[in-house]
């Protein structure tokens, strides 16, 4: 009895293959994303902070809860963004997302964008800001 070849030739053809599948497609997580906060789906994704390095964002779309979209995300300093988007608000984020993952996103300074005025901060001490004017 020769188990061992077999078994050794399993286990070859199947390393070999492992790496073999087609590495995911720049920003396809991001476009996923996109297409689930647009339609208000449950989803989450990770991914770096633009500015701090190291840090890793957690986007959850928890779906709809009174009439809104409910978006969080993680921020530095143990704080959190909490969300209730609008169907305009989403749309808003998505084309965000949509941007990084086309590689259009970049830093800037100029005024918030509209969606964040359905947006609260939830500092590390549990006070909530309003975080964009309107």
């Amino acid at each position: 009895m020769t188990p061992r070849p077999l078994f050794l030739l399993l286990a070859l053809t199947t390393a070999a293959t492992a790496g073999d599948e087609p590495a995911p497609e720049p920003g396809a997580a991001d476009r996923a994303f996109a297409a689930a906060l647009e339609a208000c789906r449950a989803a989450s994704h990770q991914s770096p902070h633009p500015f701090m390095k190291g840090f890793t964002i957690d986007h959850v779309v928890a779906g709809e809860q009174d009439g809104a979209c409910a978006y969080s995300q993680t921020m530095p300093g143990e704080m959190r963004m909490e969300c209730k988007l609008s169907k305009d608000g989403r749309a808003g984020l998505a084309a965000e997302f949509l941007a990084l993952a086309e590689g259009r996103m970049t830093g800037s300074t100029s005024a918030q964008p509209a969606w964040t005025s359905e947006c609260e901060i939830l500092t590390k001490d549990g006070k909530r800001l309003p975080m964009g004017q309107g």
